[in-house]
């Protein structure tokens, strides 16, 4: 084809030579809107992932204690029945609360190659149950806070305000809880009803101390990460 017939047809010599600077530009421009707008897709997905993830965990506390305030066979103390002990452990006998903790823990320190996640529950040590149903106990447990993998999870007992008024305080005292006011013998319900709060904690790392004993002036003004209730059939 001579240079005359090319001149003639503006298509063939767009082919020949390639693209022109308006058809590059106008490909970037399209690219980068597609690209800003993939972006600000991004930012809510994931958002929505982390809160899947969140929800997951909590289901996944809650469900860990439920399942150990209702079938554990260790909580009991002596003569005593689980519902007593339970009820004993957030009395005015007690602190007026309870406190259990749930964790995750590198299982097997000594052969890293098969080293495992296991799942840790129990009361603090300084609650008035069984030590079987304490954390970290009995000493067999490889169980330590020190090895947690994730946090740790301070969930706080203390008596529901569907507990028969004339058995806790009219309202809740100065560190935000109900306060039961009689003894197990005058329980007249068939179970123990309890406000449950969640409460996400950094692990103290390998050669750290963790202090289990709960300070519920300070916990007051700390939003929990969720609360419910629950409750122990008698």
């Amino acid at each position: 084809m001579n240079s005359s017939k090319l001149s003639q047809c503006p298509a063939c010599a767009r082919s020949k030579y390639g693209f022109s600077l308006i058809e590059v530009v106008l490909a970037i421009g399209i690219f980068l809107v597609t690209v800003l707008a993939l972006v600000g897709l991004l930012g809510p997905t994931l958002q929505s992932v982390d809160e899947v993830e969140k929800t997951d965990e909590i289901a996944s506390v809650v469900n860990t204690v439920n399942a150990f305030l209702q079938s554990s066979p260790d909580i009991a103390v002596g003569s005593q029945s689980k519902f007593e002990t339970i009820y004993d452990a957030i009395s005015n006998n007690s602190n007026s609360e309870a406190t259990i903790f749930v964790y995750r823990y590198y299982d097997n320190k000594t052969d890293p190659d098969n080293e495992t996640i296991a799942l840790e529950v129990g009361f603090a040590t300084g609650e008035p149950v069984n030590v079987r149903a304490k954390v970290n106990q009995p000493a067999t447990n490889p169980a330590n806070f020190a090895d947690a993998a994730g946090p740790i999870y301070r969930v706080v007992l203390s008596a529901s305000s569907v507990t028969p008024a004339v058995l806790r305080s009219p309202d809740r005292n100065g560190d935000g809880i109900y306060t039961l006011s009689a003894g197990v013998a005058n329980y007249p319900e068939g179970y123990l009803a309890m406000e449950v709060r969640i409460y996400p904690e950094n692990p103290p790392g390998p050669s750290g101390n963790f202090n289990t004993a709960t300070n519920l002036t300070a916990l007051k003004d700390i939003e929990p990460l969720f609360t419910y209730n629950t409750a122990v059939v008698r």
